[in-house]
Protein backbone atom coordinates (compact mmCIF):
# COMPACT_ATOMS: atom_id res chain seq x y z
CA UNK A 1 0.00 0.00 0.00
CA UNK A 2 1.25 3.53 -0.89
CA UNK A 3 0.83 6.54 1.75
CA UNK A 4 1.45 9.94 3.12
CA UNK A 5 2.60 10.02 6.39
CA UNK A 6 4.84 12.51 8.87
CA UNK A 7 7.68 10.83 11.19
CA UNK A 8 6.51 10.80 14.82
CA UNK A 9 9.96 9.79 15.89
CA UNK A 10 13.06 8.56 14.52
CA UNK A 11 16.13 6.76 16.81
CA UNK A 12 19.22 8.06 15.11
CA UNK A 13 21.47 5.83 16.48
CA UNK A 14 19.56 2.82 16.18
CA UNK A 15 18.51 3.38 12.40
CA UNK A 16 14.91 3.43 12.92
CA UNK A 17 11.50 5.56 13.52
CA UNK A 18 8.13 5.66 13.27
CA UNK A 19 5.69 6.98 10.77
CA UNK A 20 2.09 7.90 11.44
CA UNK A 21 -0.70 7.98 8.32
CA UNK A 22 -4.44 7.53 8.79
CA UNK A 23 -3.98 4.10 6.45
CA UNK A 24 -1.16 3.05 9.61
CA UNK A 25 -3.16 3.30 13.05
CA UNK A 26 -1.33 3.01 16.00
CA UNK A 27 2.41 3.75 13.50
CA UNK A 28 4.07 2.14 10.73
CA UNK A 29 7.88 1.05 11.87
CA UNK A 30 10.25 2.31 9.49
CA UNK A 31 14.00 1.50 9.54
CA UNK A 32 17.00 2.99 7.46
CA UNK A 33 17.31 0.10 5.23
CA UNK A 34 14.31 1.31 3.48
CA UNK A 35 15.08 4.35 3.28
CA UNK A 36 15.13 6.11 -0.71
CA UNK A 37 14.51 1.95 -1.12
CA UNK A 38 15.69 1.36 -4.85
CA UNK A 39 15.78 -1.81 -6.17
CA UNK A 40 19.56 -3.92 -6.65
CA UNK A 41 20.49 -4.09 -10.66
CA UNK A 42 20.96 -7.39 -11.69
CA UNK A 43 24.03 -9.30 -11.95
CA UNK A 44 25.05 -10.26 -15.37
CA UNK A 45 26.19 -13.93 -15.22
CA UNK A 46 30.01 -14.42 -13.51
CA UNK A 47 29.42 -10.61 -11.89
CA UNK A 48 29.05 -8.69 -8.57
CA UNK A 49 26.85 -5.99 -7.57
CA UNK A 50 27.89 -4.00 -5.35
CA UNK A 51 25.24 -1.06 -4.14
CA UNK A 52 26.57 1.65 -1.30
CA UNK A 53 24.99 5.23 -0.53
CA UNK A 54 25.50 8.14 2.03
CA UNK A 55 23.56 8.35 5.93
CA UNK A 56 20.11 7.38 5.31
CA UNK A 57 17.53 9.39 8.45
CA UNK A 58 14.71 10.96 8.77
CA UNK A 59 13.61 13.46 11.01
CA UNK A 60 10.73 14.46 13.20
CA UNK A 61 7.86 16.28 11.59
CA UNK A 62 8.99 15.37 7.94
CA UNK A 63 6.58 14.56 5.79
CA UNK A 64 7.48 11.22 3.56
CA UNK A 65 5.49 9.23 0.64
CA UNK A 66 5.78 5.66 1.66
CA UNK A 67 5.00 2.05 0.90
CA UNK A 68 3.90 -0.43 4.01
CA UNK A 69 2.95 -4.04 4.49
CA UNK A 70 0.93 -5.47 7.49
CA UNK A 71 3.48 -7.33 9.80
CA UNK A 72 4.64 -7.68 13.70
CA UNK A 73 7.55 -5.29 13.85
CA UNK A 74 8.68 -4.53 17.14
CA UNK A 75 4.85 -3.81 18.68
CA UNK A 76 3.81 -2.04 15.46
CA UNK A 77 0.65 -3.80 13.02
CA UNK A 78 2.76 -1.56 10.02
CA UNK A 79 5.85 -1.65 8.32
CA UNK A 80 7.35 0.03 5.95
CA UNK A 81 8.90 -1.48 2.64
CA UNK A 82 10.00 2.31 1.36
CA UNK A 83 10.33 5.61 2.40
CA UNK A 84 10.60 8.22 0.14
CA UNK A 85 11.14 11.72 2.05
CA UNK A 86 9.59 14.98 0.29
CA UNK A 87 11.59 17.93 -0.73
CA UNK A 88 15.34 16.72 0.04
CA UNK A 89 17.50 14.39 -2.91
CA UNK A 90 18.36 10.87 -1.94
CA UNK A 91 21.74 10.42 -0.54
CA UNK A 92 24.94 9.75 -3.46
CA UNK A 93 24.46 6.05 -4.71
CA UNK A 94 26.92 4.13 -6.15
CA UNK A 95 26.82 0.77 -8.42
CA UNK A 96 29.54 -0.72 -8.64
CA UNK A 97 29.81 -4.10 -10.98
CA UNK A 98 33.28 -6.24 -11.50
CA UNK A 99 33.77 -9.94 -11.67
CA UNK A 100 34.75 -12.34 -8.58
CA UNK A 101 38.87 -11.59 -8.20
CA UNK A 102 39.05 -8.37 -9.59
Amino acid sequence: MNSVGTVRVWHREEGWGVVESPDTPDGCFAHFSVLWHEDIPEAEPGEVVHVSSGYKELFAGETVDFDWVPSHQDGYSYSAVAVIPRGRPAPHRTVRRYRPGE
